[in-house]
């Protein structure tokens, strides 16, 4: 029997209040494969990863992640991790503090490679600070390391390149495709093609909440 895809949406549909966000959403997500997802603020986007990472129920349509129903949330969440734009950062903690959390709710230890990822990303000076002192350039790339040390097999990426310099976007497109190398699955939302493309293999659209030609 062959494994099931990574992720997959049938009629997916969600509304807030009385508009429809996402309209009859159909996806496929093949194991190991990278994606790009563009389109305009409002289209949609940002929610589709949302329902992907078991953070939003859809009101219509049937979901499932590495086989799992989006329902059986702890499951999804236990394959799934999401870089969304409220970033899920604690500000009072400081930047280690906050991965050495997130490893350990993840069941990890990983100092040694942690150590390593850290100071390619150039953070090793910025560990002892809290995250409300941080820029929001060095807050992503905390978002970044992060990304990077969990063992989520499917990784929903929201706007990896906002409010980055071109050292840092760099270091993001190394740590994004060091990623897709290592079999990891990818779903990158963003407005910069150019950036999303050189780290994926398809590209898709969305528009008013619906999935159309990329």
């Amino acid at each position: 029997m062959s494994a099931p895809p990574a992720a997959q949406l049938a009629g997916v549909a969600l509304r807030f209040g009385r508009s429809w966000v996402l309209r009859g959403i159909d996806l496929e997500l093949r194991v190991g494969e990278s994606v790009a997802l563009f389109g305009p603020n409002g289209s949609g986007k940002s929610t589709l990863l949302r329902v992907l990472a078991g953070g939003l129920a859809p009101a219509k349509g049937e979901g499932r992640v590495f086989g799992f129903d989006l329902r059986d949330k702890l499951s999804v969440r236990q394959h799934v991790h999401l870089l969304g734009h409220d970033a899920g950062l604690y500000p009072d903690l400081t930047a280690a503090e906050n991965l050495r959390f997130s490893l350990a709710l993840h069941g990890q230890q990983g100092e040694a490679a942690q150590a390593a990822l850290l100071s390619e990303l150039g953070l090793e000076a910025h560990l002892g600070k809290r995250v409300r002192q941080l820029s929001a350039g060095l807050r992503k790339r905390v978002l970044l390391a992060r990304l990077a040390l969990v063992n989520s097999p499917l990784l929903l990426i929201d706007e990896p390149f906002a409010n980055l310099d071109a050292d840092s976007r760099e270091l993001s497109l190394e740590v994004l495709s060091r990623l897709q190398r290592s079999g990891k699955t990818l779903l990158i939302s963003s407005h910069e093609p150019e950036l999303a493309e050189a780290v994926t293999g398809r590209s898709l659209r969305m528009e008013g909440g619906r999935l159309v030609a990329a």
